[in-house]
C-alpha cells in the first residue's frame, strides 16, 4: 500500500511470472503434521475464569461462583462481563502454526430476551481471577477503564435461551497472534460481553469451570501444525475478493416496478463473493409480506449454483421482531464465521460479517445512514466508526452514506478508510458511465465501499460502478481486491 493509495503495484513482487512454479512446490511440499488439544482443566490449562460486575458490585469478586454472567443494562450495577484465561504458553510449542481455535461455553439458564448479541475480546492485562473485579485486574492493581481493559474485538455469536446448549466463538485468528508472540505474552485472555442495546432480560449464565460435570466446563480446542506454514505471498495473485454495495430501493425500479429477480440477476452478473444490501425490507409492503432477506439468499443460491450466507440488521434494531422492517443485509458465498447486528441512533444499523480468505481475517460492514437529517447522519457516522474500529483488521465498510465526497461526513469516514472509488480514480483502475465522477443516484454519489487504513493484507485492483439496469433507483459499485 502506498501513502496516498491502497493499489498493489505488481511489479513489485513479479509473481504473473513464476505463480505456476510457487504453486507447484505448494502442491508438492509434505504436508505438516497437526495435533489437536483440548484446553479446559480448570487452575492448569483454563487458569483463570471470573464474572466481574459494575455499579454497586464493582469491588464484589465473584470468582468462587459456578457460573460466568454477561449482561447488559442501562443500570452499570446491573452490567456483567466475563474474562478467561487460557495457558496457550505451556500447552502449545513456540513457533508452531495454529490451525484453528474454537471457544465453547455451555449455556446453564437466560433471561427472557430471545438472542442475544456476545462478542470476544482481548483482555491487555493479566488478571487473576481471586482478585479481578469492575474496577481491579489484580489486588490494588487497576484497569486503565473500568469493566476491564479490552481490545479488539475478535468474534461474536447470537445467544438463545435454551439451557444445555452450546455457544462456539471462531477465534483462531486471536489465538495465532497470541501464540506469535505479538502481545507480549502467549497466554490467551478473553473477555465476553454482550454488546447488543440495554435490556434488562439480557442475562446469559454460562457453566464456569468450578461446574460439577466436567462436560459443560469452558473448553479451548486448538489444532496446529509442527511447521509454520507457507508464506502468504507465495499465493497472493491466486485468491481474489470482489465486494459489491448496492441500494436496492425496496426492490423497486426506475419503471416503478416491483422485482427482486431483476436484483438478483444484476448481483449475480458481477460476480461478486461479498454483497452490501441497502433498503431491504422485512415482511415487505412493497411485496405482499414478501421475506427480502430470504428471497435474495434464494434468488442469489439459484443463479450461481453456490451456497450464499447471510445477516440481516433491521434498522429498528428490533433483531426477535417479526413486524414490518426496512435494514441492511449482507451476503456472502464465503462462509461467515461470525456475524453481528449493530443499533445505531434514530433507526439506523449495521450488520458485521467476518470472512477468512487465503488465511486472512477481513470483517465487513453494511450500513445505511440518514439522508433527510445531516444532524443524525454525522451522529450515525460516528458511532458507526467508534463500533466497527472494534473489529480485527482488515475492516470493509460499504453502504449508501447519504453524503458527497468533500462532505463534513465524507471526511469523518475518509480521515481513517480509504474511500476505494478515489483510490481507482488515482491510479487508473476504475470504470464508470459517468466517468471519474462515479455517480452511484442520479447526478450523486452516495454509494461507498470503504477500506480500513490499517488494513494489510488486501491490495485493490479495480472499483467499478455498474450499470444497475434500471432495476432499482442505485446503480452498484463493485470493488475487486487481491488476498495477500
Amino acid at each position: 500500500m502506498t501513502l496516498d493509495s491502497p493499489v498493489l503495484d505488481r511489479r513489485t513482487y513479479g509473481l504473473d511470472r513464476v505463480l505456476t512454479v510457487l504453486l507447484w512446490m505448494l502442491v508438492a511440499a509434505p504436508a505438516a503434521a497437526q495435533t489437536t488439544i483440548t484446553l479446559g482443566a480448570p487452575g492448569t490449562e483454563l487458569t483463570d475464569d471470573v464474572t466481574i460486575r459494575g455499579g454497586g458490585y464493582a469491588r464484589v469478586n465473584y470468582s468462587t461462583d459456578d457460573s460466568l454472567i454477561t449482561k447488559t443494562s442501562s443500570d452499570t450495577s446491573n452490567v456483567r462481563r466475563v474474562l478467561m484465561k487460557f495457558d496457550t504458553a505451556n500447552t502449545i510449542p513456540a513457533g508452531t502454526n495454529i490451525v484453528s481455535a474454537t471457544l465453547t461455553l455451555t449455556l446453564k439458564n437466560a433471561a427472557a430476551a430471545a438472542s442475544r448479541p456476545i462478542a470476544v475480546y482481548r483482555v491487555t492485562k493479566s488478571f487473576l481471577k481471586g482478585d479481578a473485579t469492575w474496577l481491579d485486574y489484580r489486588t490494588a492493581a487497576g484497569w486503565a477503564s473500568l469493566g476491564g481493559d479490552l481490545a479488539e474485538k475478535w468474534a461474536t455469536a447470537d445467544v438463545g435461551r435454551s439451557a444445555g446448549t452450546t455457544v462456539t466463538f471462531d477465534v483462531t485468528r486471536l489465538v495465532q497472534q497470541t501464540v506469535a508472540g505479538t502481545f507480549g505474552t502467549r497466554y490467551t485472555r478473553f473477555a465476553l460481553a454482550d454488546i447488543g442495546p440495554a435490556d434488562n432480560e439480557s442475562m446469559r449464565v454460562f457453566h464456569s469451570s468450578r461446574a460439577a460435570n466436567a462436560i459443560v466446563r469452558p473448553r479451548l480446542v486448538v489444532t496446529y501444525g509442527t511447521v509454520a506454514p507457507p508464506s502468504p505471498m507465495l499465493v497472493s495473485t491466486a485468491t481474489k475478493l470482489k465486494v459489491m454495495t448496492f441500494n436496492t430501493h425496496h426492490g423497486v425500479g426506475t419503471d416503478g416496478r416491483y422485482d427482486l429477480n431483476r436484483i438478483a440477476t444484476v448481483i449475480a452478473s458481477q460476480s461478486p463473493d461479498v454483497v452490501s444490501l441497502n433498503e431491504v425490507m422485512y415482511n415487505s409492503s412493497y411485496g405482499a409480506g414478501e421475506n427480502q432477506p430470504a428471497t435474495y439468499k434464494t434468488l442469489l443460491q439459484q443463479k450461481t449454483g453456490q451456497t450464499w450466507y447471510a445477516v440481516y440488521a433491521r434498522m429498528d434494531g428490533n433483531w426477535s421482531s417479526t413486524s414490518w422492517a426496512v435494514g441492511n443485509l449482507l451476503l456472502s458465498r464465503i462462509p461467515f464465521s461470525t456475524t453481528t447486528r449493530h443499533a445505531l441512533s434514530y433507526n439506523r444499523s449495521a450488520a458485521q460479517g467476518t470472512i477468512v480468505l487465503n488465511g486472512r481475517t477481513i470483517n465487513v460492514i453494511s450500513t445505511h445512514v440518514d439522508y433527510a437529517n445531516a444532524s443524525y447522519r454525522t451522529i450515525q457516522t460516528n458511532e458507526l466508526k467508534a463500533w466497527a474500529s472494534t473489529w480485527a483488521e482488515d475492516r470493509i465498510v460499504a453502504g449508501d452514506f447519504n453524503t458527497s465526497p468533500g462532505t463534513s461526513d465524507y471526511t469523518l469516514m475518509a480521515n481513517d478508510y480509504w474511500d476505494v472509488w478515489a483510490a481507482a480514480v488515482r491510479t487508473g483502475v476504475y470504470s464508470s458511465a459517468t466517468g471519474t465522477a462515479g455517480y452511484t443516484h442520479g447526478g450523486s454519489r452516495f454509494d461507498y465501499v470503504y477500506l480500513s487504513k490499517g488494513a494489510s493484507t488486501l491490495t485493490l485492483d479495480k472499483v467499478s460502478v455498474t450499470d444497475g439496469a434500471g432495476a432499482s433507483d442505485h446503480d452498484p459499485v463493485v470493488a475487486s481486491f487481491t488476498v495477500r
